[in-house]
């Protein structure tokens, strides 16, 4: 997960954190060995008298509806529901989570018509009417999930993991192959600590599946480091340039120059923005506009545009210095092919040409906005007096915490 400050990325603690293991690839640090296992342990909690899912579009929703407590913490419940895509019809329901394992809606991903779920006790793979496939990764009791991405062809999930008893020589990235739990590749923190200074959280993976980038979970001094890594061992280290990483990995936007702080509460903005791709590094565009700092909101789904927050600068309290005002701001649409800067005049007409013409709205009270608008539709919503989902005009399903996986075709 990314906690974003005024707009600007920041890497901080995320929700949870994932094991690593020993396989078939070069040493990486890692101690634990999570079992792999290949079919399904566990019984299925599909909703009952359920029937075969139709083979249409399906709208699927991983919400967060209550949660189990213990001695020790409280434990969410999940229930991922899918929707035909066209009547808003419920067609399928099933629960996970709970006391059984730590999950969040944030780590639950739709695979064409599957579902993955990475919890604190394994990663497991689950059809869309709840019958449990596999469970691809155990995880040790000393092991937890940072943040977690599977890769573009659906084939393989990159987990970072963190130590359970805070032991920051501990961690690792595993990238396992989904339909066997095969082991790919898996680095520790004899590469993570000089690189990136922290555990690692994957954020996307390359255009090409070879490679993701991700940064250092929980880093305490400064601003998050960033590094890039590619399947055949070739590493880069990013530094706390990285703004924003494209959902599709073809293009990261860097802070060059470096960050400038929010004046009245902690942020981070560039003054100048510099887009480049992920893996040869070929710049792509630079965004800089005079009086203004900026931060990225959104790519478009061709990745040859952005939506950027510009924040005006002002006079900070140390003389010779100079801070953002992190209130509203403007929205602008950048082009990386031609340099063009333009405010937005309607985000929301802008962000829905850019959205999946099956998603469905989500409604939040007091998240209304042109910002909200521009957002990416599938980003976890937390909303305590509850993110309505709507088809067609109609409310099919409302929860506290959600988060739209996607479309299942």
């Amino acid at each position: 997960m990314k906690y974003r400050f005024a707009g600007a990325m920041l890497v901080a603690a995320s929700v949870m954190a994932a094991g690593g293991c020993r396989g078939d690839s070069p040493p990486g640090g890692a101690t634990a060995e999570p079992g792999v296992t290949v079919g399904s342990e566990l019984p299925g909690t599909a909703t009952p008298g359920s029937r075969p899912l139709p083979g249409g579009p399906l709208v699927v929703v991983a919400a967060e509806v209550g949660g189990e407590e213990t001695r020790e913490r409280r434990y969410p419940v999940l229930e991922v529901v899918s929707f035909d895509a066209g009547s808003g019809e419920e067609v399928g329901r099933f629960r996970v989570g709970g006391s059984d394992d730590f999950i969040v809606p944030g780590m639950v991903f739709l695979i064409g018509r599957e579902v993955v779920t990475v919890g604190e006790g394994r990663v497991t793979r689950w059809t869309l009417d709840g019958r449990q496939l596999a469970t691809v990764v155990r995880w040790a009791e000393d092991q937890r999930p940072t943040t977690a991405a599977v890769s573009h062809d659906g084939r393989l999930l990159a987990v970072g993991w963190e130590s359970a008893t805070f032991d920051r020589e501990r961690g690792g990235l595993l990238v396992v192959e989904l339909a066997t739990g095969r082991v790919v590749r898996e680095w520790g923190m004899d590469v993570w600590g000089p690189l990136v200074g922290a555990w690692p959280a994957p954020v996307a993976w390359h255009a090409d599946d070879g490679g993701l980038e991700l940064f250092g979970y929980a880093h305490r001094e400064g601003p998050g480091q960033f590094a890039s890594v590619r399947l055949d061992g070739t590493m880069e280290a990013r530094g706390a340039r990285v703004a924003e990483v494209e959902p599709g990995g073809r293009v990261v936007a860097l802070a060059e120059g470096g960050w400038t702080l929010g004046c009245e509460a902690l942020g981070l903005a560039a003054r100048e923005l510099r887009f480049a791709e992920p893996v040869g590094g070929e710049e792509l565009g630079r965004a800089r506009v005079d009086g203004f700092v900026l931060s990225p909101v959104r790519f478009s789904p061709a990745a040859d545009a952005a939506v950027l927050m510009a924040f005006p600068l002002a006079t900070g309290s140390e003389p010779g210095t100079e801070c953002f005002r992190a209130g509203p701001s403007d929205l602008l649409l950048f082009s990386l092919a031609t340099g063009k800067l333009e405010r937005l005049q309607d985000p929301a007409a802008v962000a829905g040409s850019w959205n999946d013409r099956l998603l469905p709205a989500v409604d939040c009270p007091g998240q209304a906005g042109e910002l909200e608008a521009a957002r990416e539709p599938t980003r976890t919503v937390y909303c305590p007096e509850g993110a309505a989902v709507r088809i067609g005009g109609r409310e099919v399903l409302r929860a506290p915490a959600l988060r739209l996986l996607g479309v299942a075709r």
